[in-house]
């Protein structure tokens, strides 16, 4: 992918495991095919035993949260980071729609 996606792995020291994390995050991102310039971090929870996801884009800022060992990530971050982008997508076209409904009854 181009300049406009970065990922940062934080907290990993077997570096064939970051390397897989990071990966993980560029192909979830690659088949969503999002617009715009997006930054993810991926890093150990102040919760112990718990991985932090911090999703940055256009208007996105969100933070999902995993209890699973480091070697796991990669192979689980796919879905979660897939399926936390699709709701926020699905809860921003339901408020769109809503909106768009509330104007056409005022006008």
């Amino acid at each position: 992918m181009s300049n406009r996606f970065s990922v940062s792995v934080e907290g990993i020291d077997d570096q064939a495991i970051a390397a897989d994390v990071e990966r993980a995050v560029r192909d979830s991102f690659r088949e969503l095919s999002l617009p715009g310039a997006w930054h993810v971090t991926v890093k150990p929870s102040r919760v112990g035993g718990r991985w932090d996801f911090c999703v940055a884009g256009l208007d996105v800022r969100h933070k999902l949260s995993i209890a699973v060992p480091a070697r796991l990530l990669p192979t689980l971050i796919p879905a979660r980071l897939v399926e936390s982008l699709n709701r926020i997508a699905r809860e921003r076209m339901d408020s769109l729609t809503e909106r768009v409904l509330t104007l056409q009854r005022v006008g």
